[in-house]
């Protein structure tokens, strides 16, 4: 009985048949080597824009949370120190939270005013209704027409039919009527 090493027996066939490719076929072999080349410049270029992004985001980021004072024309520190993220909420917050007049929306300070976030709630609201009330509306007109339309035929006929008391073509369904 043969001792043979399945393992074994394998790795010479594929190590046979690679030498065999690359003796016989030197075109296989610069094939393979730029596909390689060009899988590493891949692997390379999503790894480098990676980097790249994270390293930019973090750079913003910590840009936002750097201190800084302002100061004056002649370089003098003016105010407290703060960061460019804490001005932007407070400009944001501001914005939304800022009495506006409840008429024209333009900031102000009176008696009929509001914070922007409701006026633009209430414009928007607003809005909506409006278009729902002109469907509604308009609907209801339409219906309106109808039923007046059919009450006037109705009377007509009626009236028609007592002044005159001969069936005409209409009256005896041979011809359609014009309304």
């Amino acid at each position: 009985m043969l001792n043979i090493n399945e393992d074994d027996l394998k790795n010479a066939i594929v190590e046979k048949t690679a030498d065999e490719l690359l003796r016989h076929d030197e075109d296989l072999s610069a094939m393979v080597s730029k596909e390689v080349q060009r899988r590493i410049e891949k692997i390379f270029v999503d790894r480098a824009d990676a980097q790249i992004a994270a390293a930019v985001d973090a750079a913003v980021q910590k840009g936002f949370d750097v201190e800084y004072q302002r100061v004056n024309n002649w370089g003098q520190p003016e105010g407290e120190k703060t960061t460019i993220r804490a001005q932007l909420d407070k400009l944001i917050g501001g914005y939304w939270t800022t009495k506006v007049d409840l008429r024209t929306g333009k900031p102000g300070d009176s008696y009929n005013s509001t914070t922007r976030a409701e006026y633009l709630m209430t414009q928007i609201c607003a809005e909506d209704f409006s278009e729902e009330m002109k469907k509604h509306a308009t609907n209801i007109a339409g219906h309106l027409k109808d039923g007046l339309r059919g009450q006037l035929a109705s009377v007509m006929d009626n009236m028609l039919n007592d002044l005159f008391r001969v069936k005409s073509l209409q009256d005896q369904g041979k011809v359609t009527k014009p309304y």
